[in-house]
């Protein structure tokens, strides 16, 4: 995760990701095609608005969802039950209600991908993490935990490239993908081990001992703009479902 600097950044993510799990959590009740396809679309459009999302990134990151959105689609509505037939051919039967339910369930995914996007996108990991010991009162531990273990995450990524970049060079090739696993996850782990304990010294070494009862360089507040963020998600998705 990491912020874009748009205004969604400047919204504490506790409240944020709470908006969002609010909106997702309507998502799942509503069982009107029409209502989930206009919610889907305000969460496009908060994107495009106050989330910095441009037409490359749309490209990039939702148009490969549309796929599921048709296959989702295609096998709710191809192998659904319903009295109003609408076109039947061999083992396809397409009725009124399982369109219905196809859009719904299709429509609901493509919600939940794009609020997902909006949290990600637009939050930085360090300040999600500090939200969460400010705002949610986690321990300390856990958070600085959570956030090595996602600052690793890079580090394999560029480590496991290396790794096959050496054994290509040396003719190893890859013929059997279980002992090929093995091969790399062996030192990957061990290397984890090794800068999990260095991390570890580190912190101890800087008299990190886990307690509430410490300073901090820096401290995620909220303000009345994240509140009325919540009550705008709020009250917009309510709006849909009981006006639309």
């Amino acid at each position: 995760m990491q912020s874009n600097h748009s205004f969604l950044s400047t919204v504490n993510p506790v409240m944020k990701l709470l908006a969002h799990l609010l909106a997702m959590g309507c998502l799942m009740a509503i069982s009107d095609p029409k209502t989930t396809f206009i919610i889907w679309l305000f969460a496009l459009s908060i994107g495009v608005v106050l989330g910095g999302w441009n037409m490359k990134y749309l490209v990039t990151r939702l148009v490969p969802y549309l796929l599921f959105f048709i296959l989702v689609f295609w096998m709710m509505a191809a192998f659904g039950k319903g009295d109003h037939t609408v076109w039947k051919w061999a083992w396809f039967h397409i009725t009124e209600e399982s369109l219905r339910n196809g859009l719904t369930i299709a429509f609901r995914m493509l919600g939940f991908v794009t609020f997902g996007l909006l949290f990600t996108s637009t939050t930085d990991l360090t300040a999600f993490m500090m939200s969460l010991i400010h705002q949610c009162r986690m321990s300390p531990k856990w958070a600085y935990g959570m956030l090595a273990g996602f600052r690793f995450i890079p580090l394999f990524q560029s480590e496991l490239k290396q790794m096959k970049a050496a054994h290509k060079i040396r003719g190893y090739k890859q013929k059997n993908s279980w002992k090929a696993f093995m091969r790399y996850a062996l030192p990957l782990f061990t290397q984890g081990v090794r800068k999990s304990e260095r991390l570890a010294i580190a912190m101890e070494a800087r008299g990190f001992t886990g307690t509430r009862e410490r300073t901090y360089y820096h401290i995620i507040s909220t303000s009345w703009i994240d509140y009325m963020y919540l009550f705008l998600i709020g009250i917009s998705v309510f709006m849909c479902i009981y006006f639309v």
